[in-house]
């Protein structure tokens, strides 16, 4: 955690008293959820995406809560300004309980995550895992599968792990969304579908910079079978933003014109962002 404060239910607090009760039964046994944003150069991006996410998070694993869309903005702006952020994550955590107002919102700044230079230039190298997560369109607090999955890629020496079903199709990472190209039509740019996977915001947002460029992108599952058909595939996440994948376990994917093509719009369309935001502040 970095900063002087986080955010506790209404109000700032000072970063040592950031603590979770040892015999809160809903936080040990996962029963929350949770976002995470970034801030780069003092600008926090998408924060009305995140905020709608985490509420739709909420209806799906049936966590009541007191808290509206305004009150997580505010809560988010005042953690930002409070601790002069320059460059951080931002997470957020909403933690259930027997009744909505005894709800827990923690909201606090973590050191940013760069992946190096080199992973952009060269991608990077993934393994597959069978694993599903539960609620596969909710950003729950239940990362075991997750967790697991990731910790197997890390000790393969890989970037991340693409969590496959048990009917063999390769729905996410633990912390990414997956697109990808085949030969038989390298113009169009697929992802798994939104009901099979958590839809982030990252993801959303590059679905909608490649369609302004003009680059269809069509939601489609994805075989781990189909492997050696690729001719292109990229990972998403809000601090990586696009990272080309190499390699899936011993597979080598080809370079494509259209990954780095993505990389490119999507630099564009966050500079645009910024810039939009900009101009709001004058």
């Amino acid at each position: 955690m970095i900063g002087t404060y986080f955010w506790l239910n209404n109000e700032l607090r000072p970063v040592a008293e950031a603590v979770v009760p040892a015999d809160d039964i809903n936080f040990a046994y996962g029963f929350g959820v949770y976002e995470t944003l970034k801030i780069r150069k003092r600008l926090l991006y998408f924060k009305e995406q995140h905020v709608d996410r985490l509420l739709h998070s909420t209806h799906i694993i049936g966590l009541e809560h007191p808290y509206q869309a305004a009150d997580l903005s505010h809560a988010l702006s005042e953690l930002c300004r409070a601790n002069s952020l320059e460059d951080a994550n931002i997470k957020m955590l909403l933690i259930g309980a027997e009744s909505p107002e005894h709800t827990k919102l923690y909201i606090m700044a973590l050191a940013p995550f760069f992946p190096p230079r080199t992973s952009y230039r060269d991608g990077v190298h993934t393994i597959t895992v069978q694993a599903e997560r539960p609620f596969p369109e909710a950003k729950s607090l239940s990362m075991l599968v997750s967790t697991i999955a990731f910790r197997s890629a890390r000790r393969a020496g890989a970037y991340d792990a693409l969590l496959v079903d048990r009917e063999g199709f390769i729905r996410e990472g633990t912390r990414t969304n997956v697109f990808y190209c085949d030969m038989a039509s390298p113009e169009i740019v697929y992802t798994p579908p939104r009901s099979t996977v958590l839809d982030g915001v990252t993801r959303r947002t590059v679905i909608e910079a490649l369609n302004e460029d003009g680059i269809d992108v069509v939601e489609r599952s994805l075989h781990s079978g189909e492997l050696g058909k690729f001719c292109g595939l990229f990972l998403t996440s809000t601090s990586s933003k696009i990272i080309p994948v190499a390699s899936v376990d011993s597979h080598q994917v080809p370079g494509s014109l259209l990954t780095r093509r993505a990389l490119k719009v999507y630099n564009d369309y966050l500079e645009r962002y910024r810039a939009s935001l900009d101009k709001q502040a004058r």
